[in-house]
């Protein structure tokens, strides 16, 4: 060892004798009550255990439970054997099974009880968990979402010393077709055999509810790489033994065959290893587009963002179905060469619901094809008015009987040559859709007599309709739309069809389809003052909650009569004169205001 390695090493170990040693004795298994501001629990249960840890804090400040070792008996269900968290109010946290990833964190105001049931099964069981009070003072700001390609990530004051009670978690989402990797230039976390007290997991997905990657502590490197193309990794530290913390770069790599491509609303990206170029003799900045000014955005990974508008990319209409091609080429200069010639053609194209990602490669006259699933990014919202220029940004968004609402749906593309049509749009009283609904437009055909489309333009479509309620108790209305996706210049595309008053044997490859949920709405009422037309002025009473949009009981009374009588009148002439005929759908309920 080099004398700067061996004075490193007895730094490194002077470091640690002078750190405070930590011994947790295993917790009785009893019905014990806590009131420290923190403490580390370690548990060591048997057989047909009843065991309770009762946390009592305060409830104005937030209590946080973070198990960091969990081997319960394998051979158990959960209903035989769990660790179940519950909150000041006894409702359930969480539960904890055999089958649990060892790493957990629960959250909340005031006390915390954590129960724990063991089965009849001899089996040595093992769990370690450290609660807390996040307090201003140790409530350290850190973690996040992050997009990209590549970037870094470091624990709060590297490379000085993290604070105490640092708990950080870092969503990380990269390109679609991509994976993501991880290379630690340093960890300098508390070691611990088992890494209970300091520690860094990884988990191979958007939420810390993916399975767990790896666990890391101590001194060390290293690299993992994902499955998916996204990551969370979390940073938890103790009360003691406060280290350096870690710092890590991160990379997209394709999934599979060293190279990738993701189609979006507004571009398609194509990732290649630098690695692979590498092996056929090329670097990354020798990449470029058709258009030879565009050029890589990143050389590690290597990363193109094609536009579909731009840096030569071609579009292409057949058969009704838009293609947006695009070649990355890999340049020469001179007479000669001895490497390869190759070249790249990415095509995403639009058909039937979906965004297919299309790649070839051509290597010496040899194709490769690589084809992925993708949508477009179709959104629906309200505007206050018919010139549709801010849309409403409250939800729910509440509204008057009768008054007019206006909607627009758009995609979200850089390509101008798209436009919209409303084929379908129906309501719902729920969110999930379910009977009763009410279609406002079926197969490009109004079925509301309210019902208005405006002339579509580039990206959009927009139409009115007034508003309505479901009967009886159902306050809200929710909306769900298929919105067609067309080339403005194709005559023949859906868009131009109009209403369809039967279904034709084939429109397949004609449209691109996507669906657009908005909701809820919610009716206005006014107030009771001016609905008895008491005291000459009046005033508007937006109501906040479902419980107040209820109708005044004994209006509601005379109304309900009064529909049965009708409504028993009519079922007597239908059944007389159309006794084979089945019942008509739901009606909504349309008032007029004063």
């Amino acid at each position: 060892m080099s004398p700067a390695g061996t004075l490193l090493a007895l730094l490194f170990f002077a470091t640690f004798s002078l750190a405070q040693e930590k011994v947790v004795p295993a917790a009785a298994c009893a019905d014990i009550s806590y009131t420290d501001v923190y403490k580390p629990v370690q548990i060591l249960a048997n057989a047909d255990s009843d065991c309770t840890w009762n946390i009592l804090r305060p409830s104005s400040e937030k209590t946080r439970v973070v198990f960091s070792v969990l081997d319960l008996n394998p051979s158990a269900d959960c209903s035989q054997e769990n660790i179940t968290l519950l909150d000041e109010n006894l409702g359930e946290l969480g539960v904890l099974c055999p089958n649990s990833q060892r790493i957990a964190v629960f959250e909340s105001p005031g006390n915390v009880y954590v129960k724990l049931h063991t089965a009849s099964t001899t089996y040595d069981r093992h769990a370690y968990f450290l609660y807390y009070s996040v307090t201003p003072a140790n409530d350290v700001q850190c973690g996040g979402h992050l997009n990209g390609i590549s970037g870094t990530i470091s624990s709060p004051n590297y490379p000085q010393r993290h604070d105490h009670f640092t708990f950080c978690v870092w969503n990380l989402e990269v390109p679609k077709n991509t994976k993501v990797k991880l290379s630690f230039s340093e960890i300098f976390v508390e070691p611990d055999a088992a890494c209970r007290f300091d520690f860094i997991a990884l988990f191979d997905g958007p939420s810390t509810d993916s399975n767990i990657l790896d666990i890391l502590c101590g001194r060390t490197v290293a690299e993992v790489e994902t499955t998916s193309n996204s990551l969370t990794l979390m940073f938890s530290a103790d009360y003691a033994n406060s280290y350096y913390g870690f710092s890590t770069t991160y990379t997209a790599l394709p999934q599979s065959n060293n190279s990738s491509l993701a189609c979006s609303g507004e571009s398609f990206t194509v990732v290649f290893d630098s690695d692979y170029i590498a092996a056929l003799g090329y670097s990354g900045n020798e990449l470029t587009l058709a258009d030879a000014s565009c050029t890589p955005k990143s050389l590690n990974p290597i990363v193109f963002e094609v536009p579909y508008w731009g840096c030569g990319t071609v579009k292409k209409v057949e058969d009704h179905t838009v293609y947006y091609t695009n070649t990355i080429y890999l340049q020469t200069s001179g007479v000669i060469t001895r490497r390869k010639q190759v070249k790249f053609i990415v095509t995403c194209e639009l058909d039937s619901d979906s965004t297919v990602e299309i790649m070839y490669l051509t290597e010496d006259d040899i194709i490769h094809n690589q084809q992925e699933i993708g949508n477009y990014d179709v959104s629906l919202a309200f505007y206050p008015t018919q010139d549709f220029i801010s849309p409403v940004q409250d939800s729910p968004y509440y509204i008057e009987l009768n008054n007019t609402l206006f909607l627009q749906a758009t995609v979200n593309s850089q390509d101008p040559g798209l436009t919209l049509f409303v084929e379908t749009c129906f309501a719902s009283p729920t969110a999930n859709f379910q009977s009763p609904t009410y279609d406002l437009v079926r197969r490009g055909c109004a079925k509301d007599d309210t019902y208005h489309d405006f002339p579509s333009g580039n990206g959009f479509a927009r139409f009115s309709f007034s508003a309505f309620k479901f009967l009886y108790t159902h306050t809200s209305v929710y909306l769900q739309c298929q919105v067609v996706v067309c080339d403005t210049s194709d005559s023949g595309s859906r868009c131009n069809q109009g209403c369809i008053t039967r279904q034709r044997r084939d429109l397949g490859s004609s449209v691109w389809k996507a669906n657009a949920v908005l909701g809820p709405i919610r009716l206005k009422r006014h107030s009771e003052s001016e609905t008895a037309g008491s005291e000459g002025e009046k005033t508007e009473d937006v109501v906040k909650t479902e419980d107040v949009v209820k109708t005044d009981q004994s209006s509601l009374y005379v109304l309900g009569i009064s529909v049965l009588v009708v409504n028993v009148v009519i079922a007597a002439l239908v059944l007389m004169r159309y006794a084979r005929k089945n019942p008509t759908g739901y009606r909504y309920h349309s008032v007029a205001t004063q």
